[in-house]
Parts: C-alpha cells; structure tokens; sequence
C-alpha cells in the first residue's frame, strides 16, 4: 500500500491566519474600579476572568470567611451565569469559562476554610454513565454545572453498573444518583436499573439524561413505573434545577408533584390492514434496482488519510450548536449571533483544526469492505464462497449464485406504521436469484483525542474539554461521511451527489449509511458480528462487553446503495 506523507508549516499556517487579526484587550473602566469586592467578585465568575483573581480573594478574605464568599458571592455569580444560560444570553462554551473561574476561586480559597466547612456542601449526587456506555461528555458538563454551584459530585466514570452507584449512594449518603448515556441501548439499561430498584423496595431520586432520551419516555413511561422521583434532564442547567428540587423536598418533606407526561401520538395506531402491509413491503423488495459492481470482496484497511481533506466535511451547524451549544438568541439581531460565530466560534474552529495537525491529536483511520448478501425477510444475509477461510480477501470471481452459502445473518426492526420500513427491504431477496452488494466500514480518529479531551477535563480546562470534545466527534463524523462518500464512487453511483456540501448532510446523495444503536439498526449486540466482518482490531478499534466501539471517536455503518433508502425511525 502506498503511504501518502502531509507535510506542512505550522508556524507559517498560523502567521497566515492570525495575520489579520488585532489584538483586543479587555480595558478597566472606572465603573469597574468603583465596584465593590463583592460585585468585582461577582462579575468576575460571570464574566470568566480569573486574572488575578486572588487579589481581590484576598480583600474579600478580610470581611469574610472563606466559605461565605463562595456561598454569597460566588455561588451568586454562578445564579446569574445558570440565569442567562437558560434566557439564551450566554452560551455553554462561555458557561464553562465562567465555571473554570469558580473553580480557580474556589482552589484559592480552600487552604483558609474550616474543617467543618471543608465537608459542606448543598447536596451529594452520585453520578455516572450507565453500564457499557462509553460515552461521557454529557456527565462531565453536569458535574461542571453541580461542582460549580456548591453540590458534591461523586462521579463514577464510564460503564459503571447500577450495583457500584447504589454502593456510592449508600456510602456517601448521597442524596440522588444521576444516569447518563448516548445510546438507544443506555435507554434500555437505564429502565432495567430502576426496575431493579423497584424490586429491592429502593426510594432514591434519580436524574437521567442523554441524547436518545426524551420527555415522553422519562416522565411518561419511566415516571409512571418508578417508585420514587425521576427526571428528565434535557441540559446540564437541567440537573441543578432537579437538584435543587430534590433538596428542597428533603428539607421540607413537602414532595413535588410530578405530573405523568401523556403524548398524543401513543394512541395513533395503523389504519392499514395486514395485507395491504404485505403489499406495501412486496412491492418495495421487488423494485427493478440496477445492482452496483463492487471493486473488490472483502475489506481493505486505509490509513495516511489528510485531516485537511476530512475537515471538507465537518458538519459546523452539529458542531457549533450541537456539540458547542452555541444557539442564536431569538431576541438579540442576527447581527449579534454572526459577530459571535465569526469572531470567537470560528477562529477556534480553525485553531483547533491546526492544533490537531500540529499535535497529532487525530489520526484517521478507515477500515471497510464490500459483501454479497440477499434479504430474507426482515433479516440480511451476508454470503461467502463455500471452503473459503480468508474472508477478508475474497476473490471476485468465486461470488456466484451458485456457490455462495451464509456466512452471517442480520434481523433489523421494522416499522410498525408509516411505511413499514426495515434496512433488509432495500436489498434483493433471495427468491430473486439476484445477489446483491451491501458495504460495511468503521472510522476512527483514534486514542490520542480521547486521551487528550480527558486530560483537559482533569485539569478544571473545561472550556477547552468542550470544544476540542465536540470537534474531535464532529471529526470522526467528517471522516464517515468522506469514507461514505468514497463508497459511493466506487460503487459507481455517486453521480447523484449533491453539489453542495450542506446538501450532502442531509442525504444528498445516492443511498444511505445506517449506524448499529441508532433508530433504524438499534441492536449494539450486531457490532460483535461486524467485527467479525471487518477486524477493527488491525487499526486499533476494540469492543466492550456491551458492544460498544473504543476509542470513542469512532462510528461505523452498514451502507445501503438504493437511492430510495433513507433514514427512518423504528
């Protein structure tokens, strides 16, 4: 294999971009020389200024103790931060400096409190990510947010099991557990955790949150089976309210009432009769599809792959808003929201892109390959030629109709209205005697990013965890969506691509990728079976025992070449 070798100046690349950028420096005005400690202090955590911050520490220090200042000034600061979070004027990158202030503050300040003091704090969550998760930028920020506004956080990691948070809870007397997870699956595993706690006649208030969660699944179909309180945190801001929430409760034995959510859409059931189900599904499978011709059998490893050609297809509106939480407030001019993408999100973006060149934070990988299959069913079967032990080298010629036999079986779900929709319709099936292609491939950006995102978070650099977090995802993204669009030139069928790169996310091509724990393949137990399709193993890519992929800045997909596949929801 040829290694292609990206050389480049760092130095020269950063004169070039910061060539047209002035300096500003924040100036003193005398409104802020004339503010008292408190409200300098006040403003400093709003603002995020910790330069040096232990100055005016130190005069506060004279009038208070240590742990009043971090109650009545700090945790004030903090109160307001919470405040123009939730009305839209500050955004979480701007949230997190505020926090890494606080927490310089409150650094300074522990060596002059009490030993009583040292102990106290609002209320004591244990907090972790559900069992097999990987997955913790989500937890981390509502550790930021809690740890910031004076409650104690244990937080247990990653893959934690529910017996360790219960172990946590009772030892540190804690006074609710917090659950994360990104996946469908931590969905599952977090209902089986309160099933569980119901069963041991357990009363703990538990906060749950994550990206595949939703209102009407906590506090509808979770809050009307659990014994006790739970919470949908939507956001980190989120867990302190229900935080606060709770500890009120505790000190005044009053109990919230919490209202069962009830969503319209459970009563809506299918008009369609049986047969015509049948019909829809028939007429689906036996459409007249014209069945691409692979390049070769088997699966091919890429590495040497230019970052500068991945960041081509970085999706910025994910990363700035939904990795960055960096949203337009409605009641500011647009002019406002431009000024802030141009001169502080997109600078970073393009310091960020140049940092991990220089560094080697990510390094992409790609591993896929092409397989001849047929569907049965709601099932996909993959073939390989009989007595053939190399799977990762097939030879083209021996793929007949007449030798092949199942080698693996895929069950996908369908839907149960709207189309009737399931990933095996979009493949010939077997009474067609027509084999067809399906192709696999898995990315990474491998270890180096995830080491590097913890080390900033261990280090208080909070601000910086989130951006290089989100960009490094967002990265791994990129490089799913090149490699796809890779596919679909091999494939021959890329001539349907959109133009535009924005257009291209959202599906302006040819085909569609399906993700393994996402709605239309929801099944993490399926990864085990496309490691033994691809052997990720040979670019550095592992399984945990439930089947998730480390490191986690990767994603992989089963692509489908049909243009009438799309996304959909099971």
């Amino acid at each position: 294999m040829t290694k292609t070798k990206c050389t480049y100046d760092p130095l020269s690349e950063l004169i070039a971009y910061y060539s047209d950028k002035k300096e500003t420096i924040k100036s003193v005005t005398d409104s802020d020389i004339n503010l008292t400690v408190e409200e300098k202090l006040k403003r400093r955590i709003i603002d995020g200024d910790r330069l040096e911050i232990d100055k005016d520490l130190d005069k506060a220090l004279k009038k208070y103790r240590a742990l009043e200042i971090i109650n009545d000034i700090l945790l004030e600061g903090m109160k307001t931060v919470g405040v123009l979070f939730a009305s839209g004027e500050m955004q979480l990158p701007f949230v997190l400096q505020s926090a890494e202030t606080m927490k310089a503050a409150v650094s300074y300040l522990e060596p002059f409190m009490e030993k009583v003091d040292s102990d106290s704090s609002k209320g004591i969550i244990i907090l972790a990510t559900v069992k097999g998760d990987v997955h913790d930028i989500g937890k981390n920020l509502v550790d930021i947010i809690l740890t910031n506004n004076g409650y104690k956080v244990i937080n247990l990691g990653i893959k934690c099991p529910l017996e360790t948070m219960l172990n946590a809870y009772s030892e540190h007397s804690a006074d609710a557990i917090g659950m994360s997870g990104l996946l469908v699956k931590s969905t599952a595993i977090m209902k089986e955790n309160l099933e569980t706690m119901n069963e041991r006649g357990m009363k703990i208030p538990v906060i749950l949150g994550g990206a595949a969660l939703n209102r009407r699944f906590v506090e509808g179909e979770l809050r009307e089976m659990y014994n006790d309180m739970v919470f949908y945190a939507n956001d980190a801001f989120d867990g302190l309210k229900y935080m606060q929430t709770i500890m009120e409760y505790k000190k005044s034995g009053i109990k919230p009432e919490l209202k069962i959510y009830r969503d319209n859409r459970d009563s809506v059931k299918s008009s369609k009769s049986g047969e015509e189900v049948k019909n829809i599904i028939s007429e689906r499978i036996n459409k007249e599809v014209r069945i691409p011709s692979p390049p070769f059998w088997g699966t091919k490893i890429v590495e040497n792959i230019l970052l500068d050609k991945v960041y081509e297809y970085i999706n910025t509106v994910a990363l700035f808003k939904g990795s960055w939480n960096v949203y337009k407030d409605r009641n500011k001019p647009d002019s406002e929201y431009d000024r802030l993408i141009n001169e502080e999100i997109i600078p970073k973006f393009n310091e960020l892109k140049l940092q991990a060149k220089r560094e080697n934070l990510l390094v992409p990988k790609v591993i896929y390959g092409y397989y001849p299959c047929n569907s049965d069913g709601d099932d996909l079967i993959l073939y390989k030629p009989r007595n053939e032990t190399d799977l990762h080298n097939i030879r083209k010629s021996e793929i007949t109709t007449d030798n092949p036999e199942e080698w693996i079986r895929f069950t996908f779900p369908r839907q149960k209205k709207d189309r009737y929709l399931c990933i095996s319709d979009f493949f010939k099936p077997v009474s067609s005697g027509i084999i067809d292609v399906v192709s696999f491939q898995i990315v990474t950006v491998g270890r180096a990013a995830t080491e590097y995102a913890q080390m900033l978070y261990n280090e208080n650099r909070y601000q910086e965890y989130l951006y290089f977090h989100g960009f490094s995802v967002e990265t791994a993204e990129a490089l799913a969506e090149y490699w796809h669009k890779v596919v679909r030139t091999e494939l021959g069928i890329a001539d349907k691509d959109s133009d535009e790169i924005k257009k291209i996310f959202q599906q302006g091509y040819s085909g569609s990728r399906y993700s393994f724990g996402y709605p239309a393949c929801p099944s993490l137990e399926d990864n085990a079976k496309l490691f033994k399709i691809l052997k990720p193993e040979r670019i550095g890519i592992t399984l945990t025992e439930e089947f998730q992929m480390v490191p986690e800045q990767s994603t992989n997909a089963i692509i489908v070449h049909r243009e009438d596949a799309r996304y959909f929801f099971t």
